[in-house]
């Protein structure tokens, strides 16, 4: 939903919900508007607010693409590259001329549907789950991994140990933690923000590189509310730069996952994002901030938009520093330059994670997948003799684990 002091509404997600939404009338004219408009063929990058004001209308931009990058990546539609954040929006334009039409194509002629023998995947798919939790939190899932890991024999993990410099200048690839001797590997994958691996690299083009992309601050502020009921069938509310600029959006936490709520009183439990792009300018230095200032808002937020004026049962602050990358205009070719210059100087170094190609987890665990195949060659080179240029490859038949993620490689949009 996008809330403002004058409405409060979702937005269309059917024909139903759509013939009643009061800006039908908007959206019916940006829609015309897309299909006749003419693609944009050019390989210069644009904002997101631009992309959305010149195919669907000043109105739709303010009200969809505002908003929607706020909670996306807490910052300012006007200032992120639209080739970076909505890719398939711009392939949609190019292949199509129309956003709609790319939409109802990708919907009709679509992927199949990726799991088809995994029980969890079709429970997902059969009960229509939007998103998922664990119920000790997120954190139960890297967790589980990290157990997983240490039962490995030929798995070393180094805990709360930053990574203080990176050589990967074949044969000299080494990592080196703080306190520890140059550990020399074969291949380094990185998962860690770009501005840190600036840092450890010190390598002059590729650190400044790097260093270009910046990141946000968020501020997160959790209340839970006692003896207060709520009946919101909704994730949350995503509240305008021109309405409220400091304050993100709410998440309805109660109302997504209800089974983490305590068993020992009725309670509503919700979480705001605050900051963002604008976090310096109405909060100050993430490391000095008033975190009473940013309680206050929180709560001057909530009594505004959903008129809760009870004190919380509890109310907890984190100050999240650099959580979010910015993708600001022309990052797509600017992280192209920069995986062509690992390419060119033959490095031993694959980039994933947040920074570059998708802050979101999936796109996370699809780049992981794509950026992550020169070790295949590395480790058969070392651990089974086999060099591509001089001999076969020996096929082995593929595991359900392998299928599946060759599955949803090939049906990535």
């Amino acid at each position: 939903a996008v809330v403002s002091t004058q409405s409060t509404g979702a937005l269309p997600s059917s024909l139903g919900t759509f013939c009643k939404h009061e800006k039908r009338s908007a959206f019916i004219k940006a829609a015309v508007s897309d299909i006749v408009s003419r693609g944009r063929y050019s390989a210069n990058d644009e904002s997101v607010y631009m992309f959305f004001k010149r195919r669907f209308g000043r109105d739709i931009a303010e009200l969809v693409s505002d908003p929607m990058c706020r909670g996306i990546l807490a910052s300012d539609s006007r200032t992120l590259g639209v080739s970076a954040v909505f890719p398939q929006l711009v392939k949609g334009e190019y292949e199509n001329r129309s956003i709609i039409k790319s939409m109802y194509y990708n919907k009709v002629g679509g992927p199949e549907f990726v799991g088809n023998s995994v029980e969890f995947a079709l429970k997902a798919k059969h009960e229509g789950w939007r998103m998922m939790n664990f119920k000790h939190g997120m954190e139960q899932f890297p967790k589980a991994i990290l157990n997983i890991l240490r039962d490995s024999s030929n798995v070393d993990i180094y805990e709360n140990s930053p990574v203080e410099h990176i050589s990967v200048r074949n044969p000299n690839v080494t990592v080196t933690v703080k306190g520890g001797k140059p550990r020399h590997c074969d291949y380094v994958v990185s998962a860690i923000p770009s501005f840190a691996l600036a840092h450890a690299l010190r390598d002059e083009e590729i650190g400044k590189s790097l260093s270009s992309i910046n990141f946000v601050d968020v501020a997160l502020v959790s209340l839970e509310f006692r003896d207060i009921s709520f009946d919101l069938q909704a994730f949350g509310c995503l509240i305008p730069s021109y309405e409220n600029p400091a304050v993100l959006g709410i998440i309805f936490d109660s109302a997504i996952f209800p089974e983490s709520d305590t068993t020992e009183y009725k309670s509503f439990r919700l979480s705001l994002m605050i900051g963002g792009q604008w976090f310096e300018k109405y909060l100050g230095d993430a490391q000095s901030c008033d975190q009473d200032l940013i309680r206050t808002m929180a709560l001057d937020t909530v009594k505004q938009y959903l008129g809760i004026t009870a004190e919380p049962s509890q109310c907890h602050v984190d100050i999240l520093e650099k959580c979010i990358p910015h993708y600001t205009v022309g990052h797509r070719n600017r992280v192209k330059h920069l995986f062509r210059l690992i390419r060119e100087e033959n490095l031993r170094l694959s980039l994933i994670g947040a920074s570059y190609s998708g802050a979101g987890v999936p796109d996370c665990i699809a780049n992981a997948i794509d950026h992550t195949e020169p070790l295949h060659t590395i480790m058969n080179e070392r651990y089974h003799g086999y060099n591509p240029d001089v001999e076969e490859e020996v096929i082995k038949p593929e595991t359900d684990f392998q299928m599946q993620f060759r599955k949803l490689k090939e049906n990535r949009y």
